[in-house]
C-alpha cells in the first residue's frame, strides 16, 4: 500500500511540474523558454534570446599623435654659481637632465640683469644635440671684462647678475599640413 501511495505521489508531482511549464494557450510555432522560474513565450520562430542584445560588428582602432615633449628635470632648482678665474673673468656651469620623446637641438643665451655693470659673456651647452629619450647636458657661462668696481656688495655675497636661457627645438624635418 505504501508503495502505491509513493508511486501515485511521484506521478502527481511529475505531471503537475510538466503541466506548469507548458503554456496554457495553444500557440504554435512559438518558442517557450523558462527563465527565472517562469515560462516565457517569444514571438520569433528562431532561437534568439528573450531580449535583443548589442552585438559587436566593428572594432575601430583609435590613434593619437602625442606630439613633441621635452622636460628639464629640476629646472627651478638649478643655479650657475660663478667662480673667479682671473681679476675680471668668472665662469661656472651646471648639469641638467633632460627627457624627451624626439631628438632635439639645444642652445643657450645669457641676459644681464638691469643695473649690473658692463661685462662680456660666452655661453655653451654640451652636447648641443640630444637623442630621445634624453640625457645629461652641461650648461656653461663665462663672464669676462667684468667691471668689478660696479659691484657694491661684500665678499661671500651671491648676487644674481643675470639669467641663462636654454632653448630647444626638435631635430626633425618639418612636415607641412596638407602635404
Amino acid at each position: 500500500m505504501l508503495k502505491k501511495l509513493v508511486f501515485v505521489g511521484a506521478l502527481l508531482l511529475i505531471t503537475s511540474a510538466s503541466y506548469a511549464a507548458v503554456p496554457t494557450s495553444g500557440f504554435t510555432g512559438v518558442d517557450v523558454e523558462e527563465w527565472d522560474g517562469n515560462a516565457n513565450i517569444k514571438g520569433e520562430s528562431w532561437s534568439w534570446p528573450a531580449e535583443y542584445k548589442y552585438m559587436p560588428v566593428c572594432v575601430i582602432p583609435v590613434k593619437m599623435d602625442v606630439g613633441f615633449w621635452i622636460r628639464v628635470l629640476g629646472c627651478k632648482d638649478c643655479v650657475i654659481k660663478l667662480h673667479q678665474d682671473a681679476i675680471r673673468t668668472y665662469s661656472g656651469n651646471t648639469t641638467l637632465t633632460i627627457q624627451c620623446n624626439v631628438n632635439i637641438q639645444l642652445k643657450v643665451s645669457f641676459s644681464k640683469n638691469s643695473g649690473m655693470p658692463a661685462m662680456d659673456n660666452s655661453t655653451s651647452v654640451t652636447p648641443s644635440s640630444l637623442a630621445a629619450p634624453g640625457g645629461d647636458v652641461v650648461v656653461a657661462l663665462t663672464l669676462s671684462n667684468v667691471d668689478i668696481a660696479g659691484f657694491k656688495t661684500g665678499i661671500g655675497t651671491l648676487i644674481e647678475v643675470g639669467k641663462v636661457t636654454l632653448t630647444v627645438r626638435p631635430d626633425v624635418v618639418p612636415t607641412l599640413a596638407g602635404v
